[in-house]
């Protein structure tokens, strides 16, 4: 792999051009399947795991999953949370589509936390921008009907994506088990949502046509 994909807000942005040489020469990348476990709950956090490429979900318990405890986009480090804490992953994370995750030596990413202090800054950060985001996630999607709720899982897919156009990486069972409504009530709201205006969608492939209207269901629905 000749380069690191990163999201805007991953600390490894703020490494040293020779440090991010050096990064990418001591990891190694994997590929995995839809439906592929990437960390199984319980597993020694040996190294970090950084989403190239791909959809991962987060659960609770994956022989029996019911709502998704987040979605994690290309990008992000799974688990980053549990890398210096507990040690072992309080959670595991389930490929939702074919994956590529860059494996990060564990020793070489935490020697650079202790020689270059803006990375240190950029990782503390992005731990908070993470712990955040998990809350976020969960709060809102507690507080909503499942209309709100489908609209935020939309919103959170065209906000990762970077775009209005876009495959969905779930069927609607999985959407509803994501959002932790049924499945009758995610049709029943896309389909209100297409008869709106607000969005098209053909199977998996959805084009939201009304971002603003969309946004103001999730924050209020």
């Amino acid at each position: 792999m000749n380069s690191i994909n990163t999201s805007n807000n991953t600390c490894i942005r703020a490494l040293r051009d020779e440090e991010r040489t050096e990064l990418l020469a001591s990891a190694r990348s994997l590929n995995f399947k839809a439906g592929e476990l990437v960390v199984k709950k319980g597993t020694s956090v040996n190294d970090l795991y950084l989403l190239q490429k791909g959809t991962v979900e987060l659960l609770m318990d994956e022989q029996r999953p019911r709502q998704s405890l987040m979605l994690l986009f290309q990008g992000e480090i799974i688990g980053v949370n549990c890398a210096y804490s507990t040690m072992n992953y309080r959670f595991s994370a389930r490929a939702l589509t074919d994956c590529v995750v860059l494996i990060i030596n564990y020793h070489t990413f935490s020697a650079y936390l202790k020689q270059n202090t803006e990375f240190s800054m950029a990782f503390i950060r992005y731990i908070s921008l993470v712990n955040e985001r998990f809350l976020d996630w969960h709060m809102k999607l507690s507080q909503k009907n499942s209309a709100g709720a489908l609209a935020f899982l939309l919103c959170e897919f065209e906000k990762s994506y970077g775009q209005s156009s876009f495959e969905l990486p779930l069927n609607r069972s999985d959407i509803a088990r994501v959002i932790g409504f049924s499945k009758e009530s995610v049709l029943k709201n896309l389909a209100h949502f297409r008869n709106e205006g607000i969005v098209e969608s053909t199977g998996k492939k959805v084009k939201i046509l009304d971002s603003s209207r969309l946004l103001d269901i999730s924050n209020y629905g």
